[in-house]
């Protein structure tokens, strides 16, 4: 963030506000009689530089380190001032504002000056900080500085609302106006569309003139989780594939995020934060929303979130799909969908769950739903009691299934029992872990691989599409032909069998035989070859780049088999690339 001088030395230098640009700043400023010039925005603390580490409540990955945490975990409020042309901040620390209480999650800070010369900061909380079961409500507080210490933070009433909620201030004879909205969420059992409201802020503590101090810089360094990252991404967007009579193109992106509208627990960052981060911190090629419901079907939020949706679309530099999660119980599951155009309401969720014999008539509703609109999901968390027994598949709209996910665990795939980073063994065997994708596979389904990030989790989720244009209906082509792979680093994963590509289905007179081509960022410490749910064939080239020719010499005539790829770095990270399904017919 840069600020342009206008009153001190007159010079009219430009000052630069340390650290502030590590998110979308949103600055607020406020002019005293004095003429110094407050500025409140919004900012990482000091433990943005250390590594989350997994808690141990959380099971069987504790006290391991995730590098993919941080979009809005440890942000804060920062309040500095511009005097006589020098950045200070102010002597006190906003530390106990809420007492003993840890700040929480700070944002969208407001400053004003009242007529008796006080600092008034307003920003928004969620009233547990972190907590589970909060739900998607934030409060607005008002906090004084009477130039030597900030009084503890006062909650404006009837402020809980969801919106990104700026109040407007006016400074009034008896204090400060605070004019702010709020939809009540936490009086009423039905959300409401918003009402006004306006709150009289006085203080009664003398103002002194501020005590200030010379500015401090940031003590924290975000960490560098890609070095190489600017070369990685510069190699998959060059990257061009000949096929089959097509020149195909590498999309690296990611439909299942979360914002405020649907965050639980005040761990996800505002609508604006997840596109910013794609467009920016992620540098994506196209990313979707992701979020329950489009806000838990209301149609306003729902139209503001496919409004924020195409102001966000510029391709072919950038992607904005429309997206959702649908999120029922086990055995219909949690589903994300991708829609092709804006304007189609979120399917109301039902809950029947139906027999595995005849499937789930709700399941079932939604793939007619998907099919009428031209669009497609993918299960997601599949063997957890989030997932489904997968008796039901459409393979026309889901093509896909998201076989790894930034969250849970913090690193979780769901490919199969005792696969690298596989989500735990479930309490009761035999009744979540059928949701596992080799139990999919092996019920004839055809489905490709993804990943994608879910809640909280940034930049260790792809899922990547060999497209030929860089338009919202391509990236739905490409995953209904399941030309796509899963990978949770920038790795360039390709598997061929002469002009067919990884997703396809056809019949070869000849043993079934691959060329598999890798970029990775790290060497390969492991390739395996599985066909049918059965390893047969692992190699350890200790390379980063290197090509692959193999052919399944066991294949039977007359059989028919499937077969994918999978990749693992030496530094732990791993790529899926879809299955090929092939019937060897002499």
């Amino acid at each position: 963030m840069r600020l342009q001088t206008i009153g001190g030395d007159g010079s009219g230098r430009p000052v630069t506000v340390a650290g502030s640009a590590r998110f979308e700043a949103r600055p607020s400023l406020a002019c005293d009689e004095a003429g110094r010039i407050w500025i409140a925005y919004e900012e990482g603390d000091e433990q943005w530089g250390k590594d989350f580490t997994i808690p141990a409540s959380w099971g069987r990955n504790r006290g391991e380190v995730d590098p993919g945490w941080g979009l809005y975990e440890h942000r804060t409020v920062r309040v500095k001032c511009l005097q006589e042309g020098q950045l200070v901040q102010p002597a006190a620390e906003l530390a106990g504002l809420f007492g003993k209480k840890p700040l929480g999650r700070l944002s969208l800070p407001r400053l004003a000056v009242d007529r008796s010369g006080g600092l008034w900061l307003l920003f928004r909380r969620h009233p547990r900080p972190g907590s589970i079961g909060g739900g998607e409500v934030w409060h607005s507080y008002a906090v004084h500085f009477d130039g030597r210490s900030w009084a503890r933070a006062v909650q404006l009433p009837h402020s809980s609302n969801l919106l990104d909620n700026r109040p407007a201030l006016v400074p009034s004879n008896a204090g400060l106006l605070a004019v702010y909205s709020s939809d009540e969420r936490k009086r009423t059992s039905v959300r409401k569309q918003s009402d006004l409201f306006v709150t009289t802020l006085t203080c009664d503590r003398p103002t002194h003139p501020p005590k200030l101090l010379g500015d401090r810089q940031p003590q924290a360094e975000m960490p560098v989780v890609h070095p190489k990252e600017a070369e990685e991404l510069r190699r998959i967007r060059d990257f061009r594939l000949q096929v089959g009579g097509r020149t195909l193109r590498l999309l690296r992106g990611d439909f299942h995020r979360h914002t405020e509208y649907t965050a639980h627990r005040d761990g996800d960052g505002l609508l604006e934060d997840s596109w910013r981060y794609a467009m920016d911190a992620g540098r994506l090629d196209w990313m979707g929303n992701g979020d329950h419901d489009s806000g838990y079907g209301i149609e306003y939020f729902w139209w503001q979130i496919q409004k924020m949706t195409e102001l966000f679309h510029h391709p072919p530099t950038f992607v904005a799909v429309h997206s959702y999660e649908r999120s029922n119980s086990f055995p219909n599951g949690h589903r994300n969908a991708i829609l092709p155009r804006r304007g189609i309401r979120p399917l109301p969720r039902g809950d029947l769950k139906g027999t595995p014999e005849q499937g789930t008539p709700d399941t079932k509703l939604f793939y007619a739903y998907l099919r009428h609109f031209g669009g497609m999901c993918a299960s997601h968390t599949s063997g957890t009691g989030m997932g489904t027994d997968w008796r039901d598949n459409d393979p026309l709209v889901e093509p896909v299934v998201e076989i790894f996910q930034g969250c849970r665990q913090v690193y979780q795939s769901y490919e199969h029992l005792g696969a690298p980073r596989a989500a735990p063994v479930p309490k009761k065997p035999g009744r979540y872990d059928v949701g596992y994708v080799w139990n999919a596979l092996a019920k004839g389904y055809r489905l490709g691989f993804q990943s994608s990030s879910d809640h909280f989790s940034t930049h260790i989720s792809y899922a990547i599409v060999l497209a030929e244009d860089a338009t919202r209906q391509a990236i739905i082509d490409a995953f209904q032909k399941r030309h796509c792979y899963g990978a949770n680093d920038n790795i360039i994963l390709i598997v061929r069998s002469g002009q067919h590509l990884m997703g396809d289905v056809f019949t070869t007179s000849e043993k079934p035989s691959f060329t598999i081509s890798v970029e990775g960022t790290q060497p390969i410490a492991k390739l395996h070859v599985i066909r049918s749910n059965r390893y047969v064939f692992t190699t350890e080239p200790r390379q980063r780049v290197f090509d692959l020719r193999y052919t399944d010499h066991e294949a039977q005539p007359g059989q028919s088999y499937y077969y994918y790829v999978r990749i693992e770095q030496e530094n732990g990270a791993l790529a899926w690339a879809s299955p090929m399904w092939i019937t060897y017919q002499p």
